[in-house]
């Protein structure tokens, strides 16, 4: 099933028969949280997403509205320092320390409209190139989804990463960003 078919197949069965409508788009969209120097917590991205401005957060808020939706093709994640405040911190990332950081794990959990949609998924999965060819020095924050989730318009979502180490992690801000194809509300015509 093409991406497009998905986004409008999961709003027409929420009624909502606009979709077809509107403007196609590429979408990325982000949230950070303050990671503690301590061995086991858990992070909520994009529930009070409200508080945060940019470049802590690219959203208003943790539901999109009318004629807006996602379809996630996959996931980023990133450290930086705890203090941002200029546009340089903001673009200069780095990942959780080196090959040693696989002492701890990062387990997501996804949810649109209270249901978890996405259970116990290991993010260090992306980080071993599995299936792919590529040096295991360097290692990608990226993971790339096999079937898309949609988050429809008008919809709550959030999700948690419980981590878990040996030892302490370090006090730093953690993003997490999710990335697809969407919609944008489009009342006049579509380009």
């Amino acid at each position: 099933m093409q991406i497009a078919q998905q986004i409008v197949g999961v709003n027409q069965r929420l009624g909502n028969t606009a979709v077809p409508g509107m403007q196609g788009t590429t979408r990325y969209i982000y949230d950070s949280q303050d990671q503690t120097a301590t061995t086991n917590q858990t992070l909520t991205f994009f529930s009070n997403v409200s508080q945060r401005q940019w470049p802590l957060a690219n959203l208003n808020n943790n539901r999109f509205e009318v004629g807006e939706s996602l379809a996630i093709t996959g996931i980023s994640y990133f450290w930086r320092a705890t203090s941002i405040t200029t546009l340089a911190d903001a673009i200069q990332t780095s990942a959780e320390g080196t090959t040693a950081q696989f002492t701890n794990t990062f387990t997501l959990d996804f949810y649109i409209g209270n249901q978890r949609v996405i259970k116990s998924l290991d993010l260090n999965y992306s980080r071993v190139g599995i299936g792919e060819a590529q040096d295991p020095a360097v290692l990608s924050n990226v993971l790339r989804f096999e079937t898309p989730i949609v988050i429809p318009p008008q919809v709550e979502f959030y999700a948690t990463v419980r981590i878990t180490s040996s030892g302490n992690v370090d006090a730093k801000k953690m993003y997490l960003g999710l990335f697809g194809q969407g919609t944008l509300l489009n009342t006049k015509s579509t380009f």
